[in-house]
């Protein structure tokens, strides 16, 4: 009776090791209605476009391209955050330098 309870014990224990991992949890992809395409503009001529959120949500930005301008084409102001402390606002419909150019590392629009 003891040597069935634990191998009971030990198959049961064996078959919640070997489940799968569990899928990690949602996170929200920035290209929906709430979300406008921004430019971030290299000084080496280099840039990317990045959706950004428009409902205060903040997006993290990865690409470490040193950005000297941002161009916002949408009607909603946003504001980004350089890695060497940099604060930039970017009204809807403008483009507005980085001063000094810089990687970006976080923005929101709002």
């Amino acid at each position: 009776m003891k040597t069935t309870a634990i191998s009971a014990a030990v198959a049961l224990l064996a078959s919640v090791v070997s489940a799968a991992p569990a899928e990690p949890a949602a996170t929200y992809t920035p290209n929906g209605p709430n979300a406008i395409p921004i430019t971030f503009i290299g000084a080496s001529e280099g840039q990317f476009t990045q959706f950004i959120n428009t409902n205060y949500y903040g997006n993290s930005i990865f690409n470490q391209l040193s950005v000297s301008k941002i161009s916002n084409p949408g009607a909603v102001t946003c504001f980004f955050y350089g890695v060497q402390g940099s604060f930039t606002t970017v009204p809807g419909g403008a483009t507005v330098d980085v001063g000094p150019p810089q990687t970006q590392y976080y923005g929101y629009c709002a």
